[in-house]
């Protein structure tokens, strides 16, 4: 049997986190095909993922910058890469991300910034 597994939020909330989620899928064969969608709160002053996403579309579209929140995610995620010491070069890709949303170009989903969340959990041994 194939299970499908998926995983976000707070599950996904820092490395000790992904740690747990590799530990689920290690335990168990069959499940093979594992989605992770954004980092959630990592405790109850933290910010979701998706709302500071939210927040900085929202910027966006007024014509607001969106610079320190968009930092805010993009530590996030480099946080969990160098605690997990994974050698993975996200800074291009937020960077690329930051320039579409600067420029207001659409974004594909293989640049989605939900992507290094992806490209953590595929990297991670």
């Amino acid at each position: 049997m194939l299970k499908v597994t998926k995983f976000g939020g707070t599950s996904m909330a820092d490395a000790g986190q992904y740690r747990k989620v590799r530990e689920i899928i290690q335990s168990d064969s069959s499940r093979r095909v594992v989605v992770v969608s954004a980092a959630g709160k990592r405790d109850r002053n933290d910010h979701k993922i998706t709302d500071l996403l939210y927040l900085c579309h929202a910027h966006t579209l007024y014509g607001v910058e969106c610079d320190r929140i968009f930092e805010m995610i993009t530590s996030r995620y480099l946080q969990i890469r160098n605690d997990l010491g994974i050698q993975l070069d996200l800074e291009a890709e937020f960077a690329a991300l930051k320039q579409r949303i600067d420029t207001k170009t659409p974004t594909p989903t293989a640049l989605s910034p939900v992507s290094p969340a992806k490209r953590i959990s595929a990297s991670f041994p």
